[in-house]
């Protein structure tokens, strides 16, 4: 039995039907929608629970004992959508081949595509090798679900692809991030009389300014102020400020180094503290997969030169975990977390193909390197 593309089309579109916006997520319903139609190719399925409503699915396409795995890996959750949007985005509408909905992109798209490829390789007598599909729940806010799978697993596993979007580009790495909460403390006094006070504000700004200016020789580094708050009243003179700071950098740094530059800035500022939010080192990854993705991008015509990503993905702990690992997907990755997120339903097909080889060239090592 063969899974053709209008019904795959059509799963797609019932995945982003699925609200797993996260927070909360719910995504044991979308996992078991996935696993209804893998049972019915014939997969055993299991759903791998992180909290209440909230799962992992697992799916083994074992075709070889005791060989490793290759992980096609690919998340259920998606960002709240914003006040943007022309059409509701959980009601996915096709507008000449672009499916329009939250979460076609990123990365639900992907999801199906490897669905796809992970059904055509179980109907496929030739193929020789063990697939595992990983859908995870959490992906965008703390990584759970993947850090639950590769803490309970007992899987060996050579080497994943991750389907997030990427124009079917090929990623061997992504930049580390730091988010940074910063607070600072002023004295108040009435707004009248603002030589009475010290107005945290301003020394907040003072210090994000010192922090720009010595974090901008850092090569490839970014920073970005998201989050601001302070004050408590109109005439008041804020006596507290805080903000977060989203910074991204390549391996020539390390997250030591980042905040270490920062609490020495507000050691300057009395009473001014740093509060790591979040934390993710650089990869880089190579080896064998990355050597026959590329073939087989290069195979069909497409860009086959690896990229960094500038945002972070399930891969964070996949590499670390000592598993070669590759981002490559439909849908544009500047789609990720906008107002009428979309992809092009031929990306997806493609896509689809591109697994399926990369998974057969890896296992069959089919292509020589001098």
């Amino acid at each position: 039995m063969n899974l053709d593309e209008k019904r795959l089309e059509s799963i797609f579109l019932e995945m982003c039907r699925h609200d797993t916006t996260n927070p909360p997520g719910n995504e044991e319903t979308l996992a078991r929608f996935i696993g209804d139609i893998l049972e019915e190719f014939g997969f055993s399925v299991d759903l791998q629970f992180v909290a209440e409503k909230r799962a992992n699915l697992v799916a083994k396409l074992e075709q070889e004992a005791g060989a490793p795995y290759l992980m096609f890996s690919g998340h259920m959750d998606v960002v709240p959508a914003s006040f943007g949007w022309k059409s509701d985005p959980f009601k996915p509408i096709v507008v000449e081949g672009k499916v329009f909905a939250r979460g076609a992109a990123d990365m639900k798209a992907g999801l199906a595509s490897m669905l796809g490829a992970f059904v055509d390789l179980k109907t496929d007598v030739s193929f020789v090798g063990n697939v595992a599909f990983v859908a995870t729940c959490d992906e965008e806010v703390g990584c759970s679900g993947i850090r639950t799978f590769l803490r309970e697993s007992n899987m060996s596993i050579a080497g994943a692809l991750i389907a997030e979007p990427t124009s079917l580009r090929m990623a061997t790495g992504e930049k580390g991030a730091i988010w940074s909460k910063l607070t600072f403390m002023g004295k108040s006094a009435h707004g009248s009389r603002p030589q009475d006070g010290i107005n945290a504000i301003l020394l907040l700004y003072d210090a994000y300014r010192e922090i720009s200016e010595r974090l901008r020789v850092i090569e490839g580094l970014t920073m970005s102020l998201n989050k601001v708050s302070g004050g408590s009243k109109e005439n008041t003179v804020p006596d507290q400020a805080s903000c977060i700071l989203d910074i991204r950098f390549m391996s020539n740094s390390s997250t030591s180094e980042v905040i270490e530059l920062i609490n020495d800035v507000l050691s300057y500022f009395h009473g001014a503290k740093q509060e790591l939010v979040l934390s993710r080192d650089p990869f880089s990854s190579s080896g064998r997969l990355t050597n026959f993705t590329s073939a087989v991008l290069k195979e069909n015509g497409l860009e086959s030169e690896a990229l960094t990503m500038t945002y972070f993905t399930d891969g964070a702990f996949i590499a670390p975990a000592g598993i070669e690992t590759i981002i490559l997907g439909p849908g544009e990755a500047s789609m990720a977390h906008r107002d009428n997120e979309h992809v092009e339903l031929s990306e997806m097909h493609l896509s689809r193909k591109l697994y399926r080889e990369i998974a057969k060239a890896f296992f069959e090592g089919r292509y020589r390197y001098e």
